[in-house]
């Protein structure tokens, strides 16, 4: 596909999903509120509605491609390459209570070395911002060309840095809270990146290794074409596998200064 083929491909799919997870919210929530489900069960069937909704589109467009995901795309069997790196929707927690920070993304990797991702697309479900970069095209939000923020000073101003289950005096991570002015945390990593991306944080941290593949497969490509800097680890290794899938651990920033800042206040190797 061209890049114009591919921006049009994924469009089309998210739009499909954003569709899909809120007819479903709509149609259960209602039950979740009489007690007839629990959170985990809504939960669980926004996440499938969205998954359902890519793996129709892929059937009806007669494409066979391997797609990691979530359990949802187990049996779907399809040529190896190009692979499709699939979020349903990232930050369900938020999506189900209402807090408005929740996404789905999708990458496109020409091999199972996370480097080669050269597309994706991220859409806010809340507000359906659409962002979309393309190795060596940039990034853009809505069609408008998306640029980092240009921080001078290494004290961060606003990042994201996710501490759950950090424990003081052992954890890392924690060591940033003394550098920066506004530490917050959306709980949607592909939209945290996204906000790095367009200048509205300076910067991502998540390096509990919680994170999978799909979580910011889209996202750190556009924080790239963005002018920002990314460094991804998988169980501490360099080398990512997209089929691995888990053990991912992100920083995402502004500048080469600012990562190189934040690595070494976090004591990251």
């Amino acid at each position: 596909m061209t890049y114009i083929e591919e921006y049009s491909f994924l469009r089309e799919a998210v739009e499909r999903m954003y569709n899909s997870l809120w007819s479903t919210f709509s149609k259960y929530q209602p039950m979740f509120y009489k007690g007839d489900i629990t959170l985990k069960e809504l939960a669980s069937k926004v996440d499938y509605a969205s998954a359902s909704a890519f793996r129709e589109y892929l059937e009806r467009e007669h494409i066979k491609n391997k797609v990691v995901s979530e359990e949802w795309f187990d049996d779907y069997i399809g040529k190896e390459y190009p692979v499709y790196i699939v979020d349903p929707i990232d930050g369900t927690s938020n999506f189900i209570r209402g807090v408005p920070f929740s996404s789905i993304s999708i990458a496109i990797s020409s091999s199972d070395d996370f480097n080669d991702i050269y597309a994706g697309i991220v859409m806010n479900v809340f507000t359906r911002e659409i962002y979309f970069a393309y190795k060596g095209n940039g990034s853009f939000k809505n069609g408008r060309k998306l640029r980092v923020s240009n921080i001078k000073d290494t004290r961060i101003s606003h990042m994201s840095i996710a501490i759950t289950h950090a424990i003081p005096f052992k954890s890392p991570s924690l060591y940033i809270l003394r550098y920066t002015n506004y530490p917050r945390h959306f709980g949607s990593a592909a939209l945290e990146d996204c906000f790095v991306a367009e200048g509205r944080i300076d910067a991502h941290i998540d390096v509990r290794g919680d994170l999978r593949v799909f979580d910011i497969a889209a996202s750190q490509i556009i924080v790239k074409e963005a002018g920002g800097k990314v460094i991804v680890r998988q169980f501490d290794n360099d080398k990512v596998s997209i089929s691995r899938v888990k053990g991912i651990k992100i920083i995402s920033a502004s500048t080469p200064q600012l990562i190189e800042r934040i690595t070494e206040i976090i004591r990251w190797p």
